[in-house]
């Protein structure tokens, strides 16, 4: 099947990072957050989808949250039918340790020459206080798959440091 751009919901149970989990919006170690205001700008021009949103929550003494700006930019060009190239970038105000402001950038694309042969890649890079190095995080994935005959080749990597503050880590600090 195809394979998923780097926001949450397209990226199955996998190792790979999710650089957008919209379920970090809301809540804080398991109890919801109040939302003081937001908004969401989604949709499609020709060629180009494009997606911004941004959310201010309140403290809340019971969940132990400060005020926190949640701030996602995606824009994704499609480049014939099935392939396209795309970029993120996502802060958050408040890290999840309060050391100050986490970014997340990232890039990637699919090259899609027919339903079963596709190309991915992304590669992403974050900015977290008192993190430095090793905060990268790449994959490429050749994936050739028909009915009778299927090859796959796939490598990813994610740093120690890497930390995606308004996404979905599974693991960190892995080659494979």
């Amino acid at each position: 099947g195809r394979t998923s751009d780097l926001t949450a919901g397209s990226s199955g149970a996998s190792d790979t990072p999710v650089l957008f989990f919209s379920r970090r919006i809301g809540l804080n170690n398991g109890r919801p957050v109040p939302i003081r205001a937001g908004g969401r700008v989604t949709g499609k021009a020709g060629r180009y989808t494009l997606g911004l949103l941004n959310i201010q929550s309140d403290d809340d003494a019971i969940s132990s949250s400060v005020a926190t700006n949640f701030s996602v930019a995606r824009v994704k060009r499609d480049l014939g039918r099935r392939s396209y190239v795309g970029g993120i970038y996502t802060r958050r105000s408040v890290t999840t340790n309060g050391a100050g402001v986490g970014e997340t950038f990232g890039i990637d694309s699919l090259y899609s020459a027919s339903p079963s042969l596709n190309v991915t890649a992304f590669y992403a890079r974050t900015r977290t206080p008192e993190l430095s190095g090793r905060d990268t995080s790449y994959r490429a994935l050749f994936d050739y798959n028909t009915d009778r005959y299927g090859a796959q080749f796939d490598h990813q990597y994610v740093g120690t440091n890497f930390n995606p503050e308004v996404g979905f880590l599974r693991r960190r600090d892995y080659k494979q």
